[in-house]
């Protein structure tokens, strides 16, 4: 398919046929378009859990029957990655070796086409194969299959002059959660704060990102972003939007309540998440 068709029901047959192939291979490969690529990367690390063999996913920038492609490269990469002592969903791309819940496609046209966001490379391949201490080992712990997500969710970015009129349409349209794009650490203007109070009365919950590519939501700093803390809004402090969009849309298939749906976005299942690093 193309990757821009890509969808939950998808994500959760290809962790399926993982599941059910386990104990068959010592490796996974997917190969993918790069659209939605690291949707799927971050999507797979929370349905594949306690993942104790390499999942590498790849694609390529320039179609595989044109010589120049990189579709060549990028897949034997992603085989020789499957086949070592690591584990874990990685996202393998024009050398990179990608942790597949920091994953982000950072240009629509270079063949370095994607990055880590808030982390360091797992890997990189050049003759050899080089992993940072960040990279976990292959194990024999009981694998845990977690499928299901939720799609009734909205994702809104702000800008200045968004109308709070349109937050609190998407509110009364009543989805399952609302992840908001905010400026800088976790800023949003005080005009929201009443939509904000209308999706707490709703049990909405909103989970608030960041719009820049570095750095986490911060939002005890500014009054800005206290205010809305205080309406018991979550935030995402260092996540990409991919990993922060997959993860709400797979706890919501499991939480019994907004505490738990806190504490199961607040766990940091495979590093998406740092609550306590060097920023903090």
């Amino acid at each position: 398919i193309d990757s821009s068709n890509m969808c939950p029901e998808l994500w959760n047959m290809i962790g399926g046929v993982i599941n059910e192939k386990y104990f068959e291979y010592d490796g996974f490969v997917i190969t993918h378009g790069t659209d939605t690529m690291a949707y799927t990367a971050s999507a797979l690390s929370f349905v594949l859990g306690d993942l104790g063999k390499p999942v590498t996913i790849t694609g390529a920038q320039i179609p595989g029957g044109r010589i120049e492609s990189d579709a060549r490269r990028n897949f034997v990469n992603a085989v020789r990655v499957a086949t070592l002592s690591k584990a874990g969903v990685m996202l393998i791309f024009d050398g990179d070796i990608i942790l597949g819940s920091r994953a982000h496609k950072l240009s629509e046209s270079k063949l370095d086409a994607f990055g880590p966001i808030n982390w360091v490379l797992l890997g990189e391949i050049r003759i050899d194969v080089r992993f940072s201490d960040e990279a976990k080992e292959r194990h024999d712990r009981a694998f845990q299959f977690r499928p299901g997500f939720e799609s009734n969710i909205s994702v809104i970015t702000l800008f200045p002059g968004f109308p709070s009129q349109s937050l609190e349409a998407a509110v009364i349209m009543n989805p399952k959660g609302i992840v908001l794009r905010s400026y800088g650490s976790g800023n949003i203007s005080y005009k929201y704060l009443d939509a904000l109070k209308l999706a707490k009365t709703r049990n909405i919950p909103i989970v608030v990102t960041t719009q820049c590519l570095e750095g986490a939501t911060l939002m005890h700093l500014y009054d800005v972003g206290k205010q809305a803390l205080d309406l018991g809004v979550i935030q995402s402090y260092d996540m990409s939007t991919e990993s922060a969009i997959t993860k709400l849309m797979w706890a919501l298939k499991r939480a019994e309540s907004h505490e738990e749906l806190v504490e199961l976005f607040y766990t940091n299942f495979t590093g998406e998440i740092n609550k306590e690093g060097k920023l903090y």
